[in-house]
């Protein structure tokens, strides 16, 4: 990648995190969930024969936004099995939320680092029911291997 690609991402990105930009972000996603101040109801859920449709036009865009040159690079069949598997990690509902509250988390560190969010996302955490799961889990393997010693 020369210097004016690298030079076009960092200006888009210097962009897209502007005030302006992310205000506009923020007003949108307001709009969306609170139209008129009021909470949005609900979607209705689709239908299997409509969802079935949806997968095969998403699996049909991805198949086809990858460039011929990684094709070359990798193999045909290894890019489209590769592409497939992506698209399928995405349908499950639990691992895209967590996927967005990582992104959301990251996102609000990064943008405003003064406001101490590691921090308060520590303390969130560890009022999780399956974090403390997970630590428990995590104190009784290390004593378990210290007892080895």
């Amino acid at each position: 990648m020369n210097f004016f690609h690298f030079r076009k991402i960092v200006d888009h990105v210097d962009w897209m995190t502007s005030p302006e930009q992310v205000a506009d972000a923020v007003k949108r996603f307001r709009d969306a969930f609170w139209p008129n101040g009021i909470l949005a109801e609900a979607v209705p859920r689709r239908d299997n024969s409509i969802r079935m449709r949806t997968r095969i036009a998403g699996k049909t865009k991805l198949l086809g936004i990858m460039p011929d040159e990684l094709k070359h690079i990798l193999g045909a069949e290894t890019t489209r099995k590769g592409i497939l598997r992506v698209f399928e990690m995405f349908q499950h509902t639990q691992l895209n939320k967590r996927l967005v509250y990582v992104f959301l988390e990251g996102f609000l560190e990064t943008l405003f680092p003064v406001y101490g969010f590691p921090d308060l996302f520590k303390k969130l955490h560890s009022r999780s029911k399956q974090m403390q799961q997970y630590m428990h889990r995590l104190q009784s393997t290390q004593a378990s291997f210290l007892q080895k010693r």
